[in-house]
Formats: C-alpha cells, sequence, structure tokens
C-alpha cells in the first residue's frame, strides 16, 4: 500500500472512530427519549418502602434531560405510621440528580455531579407511646443525638434491636449505595458497584427539619434551611455556605443563622468537623414587643461532633456584639447523658442592654450605669442537672467578684455559692419606685418594653399597650417571684461596702434560702471601728415582703458614723447596743416605717 492509500484509509478509520461514539450518544439519547421513566416509580415506591417500613409515593412526574444528564423527580412522601396526627414523616418537593455521562460510557457506572433537594420537610414527632422514627434504621443512624435516640437502658425502648441478618442496611451503607448505583446486579463483568461517592454541587433549597415531643409538649424547628456546597468527596473537607433559622416553644424568639465554613464529614455521615468558620446570627422577639433584632457575629477555629459517641468538641468560639464578645471553647459529651466542661471570656457585656434585646424582665434602676459593663473569665460545667461556674474572675461595674456557683435544675432547683466581692455599692443598685403608690401594697410592675420595669399601678385597658408581664421587685431590684421560689445555700463576703450612705468592711454573710424564707446568718460587718454581729430574715410567702433584722453593735465610734451623714456629728463616744428591728413593704419608704 503506498502513501497515498494509507493517508486515505487513515482518514477514513479517524472518521469512523469519531462517528461510533456519536452514534452511540444519538441512539443512547434516542432510547431515554423513548422510555417513559415515569413507568418506574411504582418499583421505586416498593423498594423504598421495603427500606423503610412506611408507605412512600411519588405523586410528580419523573423527567429526564439529555445534556445534562439530569433526573428531575417531582413530589414525594414517606408517610407516618398509624398513630401519628402528621400525614407525612418526610416530603419533598422536588429532587435533581445530574449523571456523568463520561462515567457512564467510560467506566461503566452510574456517578452523580449534583444533587439538588428542593423544600425536604422531616418531621420527628415523640408520644407516650412511641415515635415515628427509631424502627427506621436510616434515621437512628444518622441523628442519634436526638431525645429518643440514646440508646442508654433508660431509653432501650424506644428503639428495635438491630441485626443485620434480618435487617435492611444501616444509614451508612444506603446511603454509599445511593451514589453510585450498580444498575444490573447480573453483569458481574459490567457495571460496578463503588462506596466512593462526590459531588460537584450539593443543594439544599427552604428545608425543614422539626421535632415535636409532644409528651413535654415542646416544638423545635429548623426552617429556611438553605446549603450550597461545592467538591464535595467523601472523606475530604469542603465548603459550605449555609444559613437557617431556629425556633423551640414555647419560647417566641426566633434566630437566624449565616454561617460559612469548611466542613469534613467521616466515618459513615457520624463524625463532623467544622473548621474556622464565620458569620451572623440574628436574635429576634416577637413583632409585638417591638424590641429591634440583635445582630450578631460568629466565629471560631474549630467544632467537632461525634454523632456516635455523642462527643463535641470546640475551640474558641466567638460571638460579637451589642459593644461586647464572648469567647469560649468547651468539650464533652452531649445528649441524654450530658457532661460538658469549658471556659468563658467576657469583654464589655452591658447587662441591662442584652436583657432588653433579649426579652428579659430587670429593674429599672436609679443609677442608669447599674449593671452596664462586664468583663472577666470563668469555668464552667454542666452534668444534664447541675450547672458550675467556677474560678470566677468578673468585673461587673466597679466591683470585682471572683469564686464559684453552682445551680441544680429539675423539681427541687437549687442554688449554691461561696463568692467574695473587692467592693459593691447597693446605691447603685437600688430599683426606681413610685412614691405615689402605697408603701405596703406591692404595685404592677409593667413593661413598656421588655427589660424595663416600671412599679406603677396604673392600669391599662387590654389592648392599649404591647403584652406586659408583672414583676414585683424588692428595693435592691430583685425579684421577689425567683425569691419565693429559690432553694439556695452559701457564703458572700465583701471587702468595703457602701449601703445607704453606710460605709462597713470585712462582711461576711451565710444565706440559707427555703420556700419564701431567706435566713442571713450570720450577718457580720466591721462598722466604724467597731463590729455588727446580726442575723437578718426576709419573708416573701405573703403579698407584702416583711423585713427582721436583730442584733449586736459592740464599740462603733458614733463621731465616724454621723460624720459621713452631717457636718457636725450630733453625738461622740463607743456605743455599744442591742437592737430588734422589724419592717414591710417595697420601696425604700415602707422600710423607714419600723
Amino acid at each position: 500500500m503506498n502513501k497515498k492509500s494509507f493517508f486515505k484509509w487513515f482518514k477514513r478509520g479517524t472518521l469512523i472512530l469519531a462517528i461510533i461514539p456519536i452514534l452511540l450518544f444519538l441512539g443512547f439519547a434516542g432510547a431515554v427519549s423513548l422510555i417513559d421513566f415515569n413507568q418506574y416509580k411504582p418499583q421505586i415506591e416498593q423498594e423504598v418502602a421495603k427500606v423503610t417500613g412506611r408507605d412512600f409515593k411519588i405523586t410528580g412526574a419523573v423527567e429526564v434531560s439529555i445534556l445534562p444528564f439530569m433526573f428531575n423527580v417531582g413530589q414525594m412522601y414517606l408517610r407516618n405510621s398509624e398513630g401519628f396526627t402528621e400525614e407525612n414523616l418526610l416530603s419533598i418537593r422536588e429532587v435533581q440528580i445530574e449523571l456523568s455521562l463520561k462515567s457512564l460510557f467510560l467506566d461503566k457506572e452510574i456517578s452523580v455531579i449534583s444533587l439538588e433537594l428542593i423544600e425536604p420537610k422531616l418531621h420527628l414527632i415523640k408520644t407516650e407511646t412511641g415515635d415515628n422514627w427509631s424502627d427506621i434504621q436510616l434515621i437512628p443512624q444518622w441523628l442519634p443525638s436526638l431525645p429518643g435516640l440514646s440508646k442508654s437502658p433508660s431509653l432501650a425502648h424506644l428503639t428495635q434491636p438491630f441485626n443485620r441478618e434480618n435487617h435492611s442496611q444501616t444509614a451508612s451503607e444506603w446511603f454509599d449505595t445511593l451514589e453510585r448505583v450498580q444498575v444490573s446486579s447480573s453483569q458481574s463483568e459490567g457495571l460496578k458497584p463503588s462506596f466512593d461517592w462526590a459531588f460537584d454541587s450539593l443543594v439544599i433549597r427552604e428545608g425543614e427539619l422539626q421535632f415535636e415531643n409532644q409528651i413535654a409538649g415542646h416544638l423545635a424547628k429548623l426552617s429556611d434551611i438553605n446549603i450550597l456546597t461545592f467538591d464535595v468527596i467523601k472523606g475530604e473537607p469542603f465548603d459550605v455556605s449555609s444559613e437557617f433559622t431556629y425556633q423551640h416553644s414555647p419560647s417566641l424568639r426566633t434566630y437566624d443563622f449565616h454561617l460559612n465554613t469548611t466542613l469534613e464529614i467521616t466515618n459513615h455521615l457520624q463524625q463532623w468537623v467544622l473548621t474556622n468558620w464565620d458569620g451572623l446570627f440574628t436574635f429576634n422577639l416577637p413583632a409585638e414587643d417591638n424590641v429591634p433584632a440583635i445582630r450578631l457575629t460568629t466565629s471560631g477555629e474549630r467544632f467537632e461532633l461525634d454523632l456516635k459517641t455523642q462527643n463535641v468538641n470546640v475551640v474558641k468560639a466567638k460571638l460579637a456584639g451589642l459593644d461586647a464578645e464572648l469567647t469560649t471553647s468547651f468539650s464533652g459529651l452531649f445528649g441524654m447523658n450530658s457532661a460538658l466542661g469549658g471556659s468563658v471570656d467576657l469583654k464589655g457585656l452591658n447587662f441591662k442592654e442584652w436583657a432588653y434585646h433579649l426579652g428579659l424582665p430587670s429593674p429599672m434602676f436609679i443609677e442608669q450605669e447599674a449593671l452596664t459593663e462586664g468583663n472577666g473569665q470563668f469555668e464552667w460545667q454542666w452534668n444534664g442537672q447541675k450547672l458550675v461556674l467556677k474560678q470566677i474572675k468578673l468585673q461587673v461595674d466597679q466591683t470585682h467578684l471572683k469564686g464559684s456557683v453552682s445551680y441544680q435544675i429539675g423539681e427541687e432547683p437549687a442554688l449554691e455559692f461561696d463568692l467574695s466581692l473587692d467592693q459593691l455599692n447597693l446605691k447603685s443598685y437600688l430599683a426606681e419606685y413610685k412614691a405615689e403608690n402605697s408603701p405596703k401594697e406591692p404595685s404592677l410592675a409593667e413593661t413598656t418594653r421588655p427589660g424595663q420595669l416600671n412599679l406603677n399601678t396604673t392600669q391599662k385597658s387590654p389592648g392599649a399597650m404591647p403584652k406586659t408581664f408583672s414583676v414585683y421587685y424588692l428595693p435592691v431590684g430583685l425579684p421577689i417571684e425567683n425569691l419565693r421560689n429559690l432553694t439556695a445555700s452559701g457564703q458572700l463576703r465583701i471587702n468595703q461596702l457602701n449601703a445607704w450612705d453606710v460605709k462597713a468592711s470585712a462582711l461576711h454573710i451565710t444565706l440559707q434560702a427555703e420556700q419564701g424564707l431567706l435566713s442571713f446568718a450570720p450577718l457580720d460587718v466591721e462598722l466604724y471601728q467597731g463590729q455588727l454581729r446580726s442575723k437578718f430574715i426576709l419573708d416573701v410567702t405573703q403579698k407584702t415582703p416583711n423585713y427582721h433584722w436583730q442584733g449586736r453593735l459592740n464599740k462603733m465610734d458614733l463621731q465616724m458614723a454621723f460624720a459621713s451623714t452631717v457636718d457636725t456629728p450630733l453625738l461622740d463616744g463607743i456605743m455599744t447596743s442591742r437592737f430588734d428591728l422589724q419592717s414591710e413593704g417595697l420601696s425604700n419608704q415602707a422600710l423607714k416605717k419600723i
């Protein structure tokens, strides 16, 4: 064969080789276009129902496009079993799955390039007779941290024992097979299964997750979930942009999150690691409260979550806003058997401003600077029932505070403390009181905005103002209702105290409180070169608080005592005496009527 003939046949061969893939693709496209994929919906429904044990329906259309090679599946529902008021456990308005033609023709396997879920809604319900998820292996394997999913002995009745020989696949195994599906199990030499998965993009639009605890009457809800990721490869970190809204009843507050982070998911979706995250966190009260939302920034170095062992580790998480900054690191176990501990660093925290924006009640202090600045550090521990704050080193306004505090929750909450203050000016924390109110009758504390209460008996028509609530305060701004329910014991030491123009030092108080009776005994203090040894009883069990103070004064210098209140001392000398004083009321004026 001469050179000319060789090139002639070479061109023809090249053309044929180029045409064959085109013909194969055209044949494939023609075949796909002639297939009505809706006919396979009953088979898909049966397979999903077999795996989940739930009725599964696809009511939307199944459509296929060639370029890009994409499956579009319309509305689908995974029903709840009988006995639940909510019809659906899971619903998805639309699923878009893009497949790789290259993998199909060259590697003989189906590979998902991109996955998009539109309006997926998962509704988990817990009732007195059980829940709607424990018998589906897919959900407990992914979400073991939800209430009722823990396999602790006390919750063992909520989940069925799992036997691999006669039960369906675990969530991780099922998820792996979803991403690269074996087309024909009978072709041992053909398309082969793979347990690796990767996406060029993974998108969730307008998702929703609800957990409804009908026993406790609580509903936790994540809504408006939008997630965008690119280059998602199993076992490797990838970037994530997300936003969602969190709500939890009975609170009417809402929390909006916008977060960007690098995420790594390993160990069959059990281990989640977020690194170098940043974003915005918005806190909203109900619109009728007319309180501006707080916009906070959040960032952190590392967030590790293990759903299997229920371990969490957070490194240098920061929350900043309202001219304040909080930094915390903590680790431990979460869930039903939580045991967490960590540290907190506060800078520039305005307690009153935060109380206002968080919708928490607080009194109107006479001094505007009261509770406006907090700085310092403390360590904390939480075991699910008890919160302990220790190694406290805080500056609140002009007072430096050290010590420890613990609070036990449950049917019988209890407070314990051991605190030391370098100085305290009690005048700074006196609550504002309307002089025209009766000194013996508690006045109705009405709020014109959350966080600022006005002791005023003026009645308003029900529709005249936003919703208000009644809170009674002592003259020093302590809420009486909280004191009625307080069980507490502890030690308080104040190096320098200024109270109603009386200057004292080395104050030592031991508190015992139970069922509305607060006993401050001993209440000892060094006073004008003398000593005060006393006990003080506060009774808030009745409508009007009662006060009883008795004790003795030893060798108090009268000239020093009166020098702080008048130019010329009225008395001179050393005073030793006993006293027994009783009073009642809310205002300073009422307390003077002994």
